[in-house]
């Protein structure tokens, strides 16, 4: 299969078919023109899944750094019951209005009250991991 390489300067606008199929992203090419990619619904959360881990490994090639990771400063934090009484969801958004929401069961939580108690007692860095 052949490919043409659509070479942008810069994401200009998106938008969404009404009935919610496809989404369109329009970028201005380096020459000025502005472009189009159609793509339908289904790839989307494919592609939002996608773009934390090539911003990472865009971080890390372009500053020789394997330690480095994209982290958001949390403007918002909203905590609310799922509709499975033992699953809270979190929201988290930035200033910018990025927001990202996540199940937490028994387990994250736990995870996040022990690190929240290491802050409290200023035991240094809280960092904490849970599958």
């Amino acid at each position: 299969m052949e490919r043409d390489d659509i070479i942008g300067q810069d994401l200009l606008s998106f938008d969404v078919a009404v009935d919610g199929s496809r989404f369109r992203m329009i970028f201005s090419r380096v020459d000025g023109t502005a472009t189009a990619l159609s793509l339908p619904a289904g790839c989307l959360q494919a592609l939002v899944m996608t773009l934390p881990k090539m911003m990472t490994e865009v971080l890390r090639a372009r500053h020789k750094d394997e330690t480095l990771r994209l982290v958001y400063p949390a403007h918002m934090v909203r905590v609310e019951q799922a509709s499975d009484p033992s699953t809270l969801i979190l929201t988290l958004a930035t200033p910018d209005g990025f927001e990202v929401s996540f199940a937490l069961g028994g387990s994250h939580l736990r995870t996040l009250a022990a690190a929240q108690a290491r802050l409290g007692q200023g035991s240094g860095p809280a960092g904490a991991c849970f599958n």
